[in-house]
C-alpha cells in the first residue's frame, strides 16, 4: 500500500526538511570534524551552512504544522512528548542560528554559539530516538504500509538529497572562483619606474619591511571603512583621533610639502612611514605619485589606518623610523567588494567565522610597548641630512628607563608596572562588537597631548579627554615657602606636635631679596615631560607674585603681543640647529645636526626653578605666589608659519597644574 494522497504535502516537505537538514549537519560538523583551517572552505561552508538553516527553518514550521495537525489525536504518549522536545529543541536551534547571523560569533556572547553546537547534536539525538519509538510504538495493524511507504519515501529522498547536494557544491564553488577572481583583479596603486633612491630597499630611508619585500595592494593597507562597518564604537574613535588625522594634520601637510619642495617625493618615505603607511606601502612616494599629505588621496583620508597597526606582523629592529614588518592577512571572501550580495556575504563570512580575524588582528604584540617604539623613535642619517648619524626622540628609552617598565631594583619600582597602551589606550565603554563582557574596549582616541589637533577638527569630545588627560596629576608643581633668615635657633625644649610640623609661618620684608624655589616633578608620565615633537612642543611656567591690593610685584612667563614668550621664560623643549649654528624652527629635521638647548623632566625626576623676588616698599601684606605650568602644542613661530588663525580654539593653552603660597609681609628688622 503506498502512501496516501492526503499525505503527500506531508511528505514531499519531509522530503526537502531531511535533505536540508544533511546540508546542514554536513556544513555545520565538517569544519569541527576534520578541524578544516579558517580559510576561504570554511567561510564557504559557513554560508552555506546559513542559508540551508534559514530554509530549513521556513520548511520545518510548515511541516511541523502539518504534522502536529495529523498526529495530534494519536494516544502515543511517549512519542508525542518525545516529538514536542525535538520542536522546542529545533525551535532554540533556530533562534540561536539567526542571533548568531546577526551577531556574529562573539567572544563576549560564547554560549551562544557553545549552545548551538550542543543543541544540535541534541536535536540529532533526539530525531534519532523520536523515529525509532515511533516504529516500536506503531500499531501492528496499520505496519503493512510502513515497508513500502518507507521505500516510496527513500526514493524520493534520494532525488532531493543529490540535488541539494550538487546546489551546495554549485554555491561552494562560485563562492570561491568568484573570490578568486575579484581578488587576483584588484587595482594595483603601485606608480610605474619607481624610484630606488635609497639603495635595493623600496621602502627606505623608511626601515619598513613587508611578506613579499616589494608594495601591497591598496585593499591589504587601507580600506577602513569597511572594518568600521561591524567596529562602529572603535571606529568612531579612531576617526576622531590623532592617528587618523596623522596625515591630514595642517602641521604635517606644511611641513612634508617642504620636504617635498626642498628633496623631492622619495625622501618623504623617512615621514610617511608613520604618517601615511597606505602612501608608502602601496608604492606611492616616487615621481607620478602622491604623498599623504595631498588632500583627496587615501593616504591623507586615513592617516595611520585600522591595518597600519593590525597588518605588523613583527617589528625589524629596534631603531624606530617605521621599524615594522607588514603581512597581508588572508582576505575573507569578497574583501574590498561594495557590490550587493557579494559585500553582504563578506560580512556574513567575517561575522560566522571570526577567529582567523582575531588571530590575524590581534597579535600579543599589539599590547606591548615595544610595538609603540616603530613610529616614536626616530633617527636621522647622512643619507637624508647629508650629515651623519643624529639621534631624534625616543619615548621607548625613555618609558624603558622608568619605575613603570619592570626595574632591576624593586625599591623603585611602580606598585603597576605599565605598558604605554595601559595610558594611551585604556579600557572605556564602547557599542562595539569586539566589546568584552563589561562593554569595554581599548580606547582608540589614542589621547596624548595634541589638544591643537582636536580643537582643529572640532572634536569637542576628543579635546575635553585631552585636556583631562593632560591635567591628572602626573606632572606636580610646588613652591617652597621661602625660608625666614631672622628666625633663630632655641635650646628650649618643643612640644612633639610642634616638632612634627613641617611647614613653620614665614614672613619677608620690605626690600628683602629672596630665591623662591619651584618644583617641578614628573611623577605619573611614563616618559620625558613634555614629550614627542619637543621642538614644536611649549610647555613653561607662568610665576605671577601679587601684593595685598593685588598689585603684581614680579612675574614670569607671560605672553607677548605677538603672542610669543618672554625671553625670561623658563620653558620645557628643544632647540635643534643645523650645521651652521642655525634654529631648525620649521621642524625640518633632514637639515637638524644636533641641539643647542634641551629641558625635559624625566620620568620619575624633579626639576627645581628658582625665581628671584626682590620686595618692593610698597608692597602690602600679604604678598601671593602662584606658579602654574603651562602647555600648548605649537610655538607661536611654528603655528604663524603654518598660517593657522592663533586663538584659543586653535592653538588652546592648557593649564597642568598649580600651586600658590601666601606670605606676610613686615617692615625692614631692626638692625642688629
Amino acid at each position: 500500500m503506498g502512501i496516501p494522497d492526503k499525505h503527500k504535502q506531508e511528505i514531499s516537505l519531509l522530503h526537502g526538511f531531511i535533505a536540508l537538514f544533511l546540508i546542514l549537519v554536513v556544513s555545520g560538523f565538517t569544519s569541527y570534524a576534520l578541524n578544516l583551517s579558517w580559510g576561504w572552505l570554511r567561510q564557504a561552508l559557513a554560508l552555506v551552512h546559513l542559508f540551508a538553516g534559514y530554509v530549513i527553518g521556513a520548511i520545518f514550521f510548515f511541516y511541523s504544522y502539518k504534522h502536529f495537525k495529523r498526529t495530534v489525536g494519536f494516544r502515543r504518549t511517549g512519542s508525542i512528548i518525545l516529538g514536542v522536545i525535538l520542536f522546542l529543541a529545533i525551535c532554540y536551534l533556530a533562534l540561536t542560528g539567526v542571533l548568531i547571523s546577526f551577531t556574529g560569533v562573539l567572544k563576549k556572547q560564547a554560549w551562544l554559539l557553545d549552545s548551538h553546537i550542543v543543541c544540535a547534536i541534541l536535536t540529532l539525538f533526539l530525531l534519532v530516538v523520536h523515529l525509532i519509538w515511533h516504529y516500536i510504538t506503531f500499531p501492528r495493524n496499520r505496519r503493512s504500509s510502513v515497508p513500502s511507504g518507507f521505500i516510496t519515501l527513500s526514493n524520493k529522498i534520494i532525488k532531493p538529497i543529490l540535488v541539494v547536494v550538487g546546489v551546495a557544491c554549485a554555491i561552494t564553488i562560485t563562492l570561491l572562483t568568484g573570490n578568486y577572481l575579484i581578488q587576483n583583479n584588484y587595482p594595483n596603486n603601485t606608480v610605474d619606474d619607481y624610484l630606488y633612491a635609497y639603495g635595493d630597499g623600496p621602502f627606505l630611508p623608511s626601515l619598513t619591511m613587508t611578506e613579499s619585500g616589494t608594495f601591497v595592494q591598496r585593499r591589504y593597507i587601507a580600506e577602513s571603512a569597511q572594518c568600521i562597518e561591524c567596529h562602529k564604537g572603535i571606529g568612531e574613535q579612531w576617526m576622531a583621533s590623532t592617528h587618523r588625522h596623522a596625515a591630514d594634520d595642517p602641521t604635517y601637510v606644511r611641513n612634508v610639502n617642504l620636504l617635498t619642495e626642498s628633496k623631492g617625493i622619495a625622501p618623504t618615505r623617512y615621514c610617511e612611514g608613520c604618517h601615511a603607511p597606505v602612501a608608502l606601502l602601496t608604492g606611492q612616494l616616487t615621481p607620478g605619485g602622491s604623498h599623504g599629505g595631498k588632500l583627496g588621496t587615501v593616504a591623507n583620508k586615513e592617516g595611520i589606518s585600522c591595518m597600519s597597526c593590525h597588518g605588523v606582523s613583527h617589528l625589524t629592529s629596534s631603531e624606530g623610523v617605521a621599524s615594522f614588518h607588514f603581512s597581508p592577512r588572508e582576505s575573507y571572501l569578497f574583501a574590498n567588494v561594495d557590490v550587493w550580495p557579494l559585500n553582504f556575504l563578506h560580512q556574513q563570512a567575517l561575522k560566522l567565522v571570526p577567529q582567523r580575524h582575531a588571530k590575524d588582528l590581534l597579535s600579543p604584540l599589539l599590547q606591548e610597548s615595544q610595538f609603540c617604539s616603530s613610529c616614536h623613535i626616530q633617527f636621522m642619517d647622512k643619507s637624508m641630512n647629508n650629515w651623519g648619524w643624529v639621534k631624534m626622540q625616543d619615548e621607548f628609552l625613555a618609558w624603558s628607563n622608568s619605575k613603570f617598565n619592570s626595574p632591576k631594583e624593586l625599591r623603585f619600582s611602580h606598585p603597576q608596572n605599565k605598558q604605554c597602551q595601559d595610558c594611551h589606550m585604556p579600557m572605556i565603554k564602547a557599542d562595539d562588537i569586539a566589546a568584552d563582557g563589561a562593554g569595554q574596549v581599548r580606547s582608540h582616541y589614542f589621547v596624548g597631548a595634541n589638544v591643537m589637533l582636536a580643537k582643529h577638527f572640532g572634536n569637542e569630545t576628543l579635546f575635553e579627554m585631552t585636556k583631562e588627560f593632560l591635567q591628572q596629576d602626573k606632572i606636580q608643581l610646588s613652591i617652597e615657602p621661602p625660608e625666614d633668615e631672622q628666625a633663630k635657633q632655641s635650646a628650649l625644649y618643643l612640644k612633639a606636635e610642634l616638632r612634627n610640623q613641617h611647614k613653620y609661618p614665614v614672613a619677608m620684608y620690605r626690600g628683602e631679596h629672596k630665591k623662591i624655589k619651584v618644583l617641578l616633578t614628573n611623577q605619573g608620565v611614563g616618559h620625558s615631560f613634555p614629550g614627542g615633537t619637543i621642538d614644536l612642543n611649549e610647555a613653561w611656567i607662568d610665576f605671577k607674585v601679587y601684593d595685598g591690593q593685588q598689585r603684581l610685584v614680579t612675574s614670569s612667563g607671560q605672553l607677548q603681543t605677538d603672542g610669543s614668550l618672554g625671553a625670561d621664560t623658563v620653558v620645557y623643549k628643544e632647540i635643534a640647529i643645523d650645521r651652521h649654528g642655525k634654529e631648525v624652527w620649521r621642524h625640518d629635521l633632514f637639515n637638524m645636526v644636533g641641539r643647542s638647548y634641551v629641558n625635559v623632566i624625566p620620568a620619575g625626576s624633579t626639576d627645581v626653578v628658582e625665581f628671584d623676588l626682590i620686595v618692593p616698599d610698597w608692597a602690602t601684606s600679604p604678598l601671593t605666589i602662584s606658579a602654574t605650568l603651562k602647555f600648548r602644542k605649537l610655538n607661536q613661530k611654528y603655528l604663524d608659519w603654518v598660517n593657522l588663525k592663533q586663538s584659543v580654539d586653535t592653538n588652546p593653552i592648557i593649564d597642568i597644574a598649580r600651586d600658590s603660597v601666601s606670605v606676610k609681609v613686615l617692615k625692614a628688622p631692626a638692625s642688629q
